[in-house]
């Protein structure tokens, strides 16, 4: 049984047909994991041995896709926020769809419903929830973004580059689009991988997978 923490595997079950991994985690953890040393790595890793678990952002996720790709409003969406989440959540998942709010209200363009998918890695130890946010039609292209919903560890150009990577890997879409990662936070979306972002990435991969392995047995 896979283990997919702190969410309805129903919900997933249609992406997850023909996909056997063991850990199942959402795109914001994994940018999580392109922040952390390496020791809080594998700390973060070794819970996936035990059942269960809580998504933290889950109610901030939702709300920043209902508010960009469905049009409700924001006083409405941080009510919803504040009714759904967990109570030590519910504070900070409001202020993470207030800044990522903010940032949207600043770019032009049609909103638009962004694709989702599950993207598996190479050892099929885990796989990642591709469901970015926010998608964006502007002068003719689309501009897909996933949020990065943490005030600390900070992200810079190389990791949210990884981020960008791996979508442009596993997204389901037209082919046309361009990735981002908005980092709510810092107020800023990231665009452009550097030249070591693919390297970073694929050793990101590799770790997971490997320590994975060694925690699952």
């Amino acid at each position: 049984m896979p283990i997919l923490l702190g969410a309805n595997q129903r919900r997933y079950s249609a992406f997850f047909e023909g996909i056997s991994v063991p850990v199942i985690m959402h795109f914001s953890t994994f940018l999580k994991f392109l922040t952390l040393d390496t020791g809080d790595k594998i700390r973060h890793l070794e819970s996936y041995a035990t059942p269960g678990g809580f998504d933290y952002y889950r109610s901030s996720r939702d709300g920043v896709l209902q508010h960009s790709a469905h049009g409700r409003d924001r006083k409405s969406v941080a009510q919803d926020i504040a009714k759904t989440a967990a109570q030590n959540a519910a504070a900070h998942n409001v202020e993470i769809f207030e800044k990522s709010a903010d940032w949207l209200a600043k770019q032009s363009g049609v909103r638009v419903v962004p694709s989702r998918g599950v993207w598996p890695s190479p050892e099929r130890c885990f796989s990642v929830h591709i469901e970015p946010e926010i998608g964006l039609e502007q002068a003719g292209k689309r501009r897909v973004l996933a949020v990065y919903p943490r005030r600390e560890p900070r992200l810079n150009r190389d990791k949210a580059g990884a981020g960008v990577v791996l979508l442009q890997r596993a997204y389901k879409g037209t082919g046309i689009e361009e990735f981002g990662i908005l980092d709510a936070y810092g107020n800023k979306a990231y665009w452009v991988p550097t030249n070591v972002s693919a390297a970073l990435l694929d050793r990101e991969i590799a770790t997971i997978d490997a320590e994975l392995k060694r925690i699952m047995g």
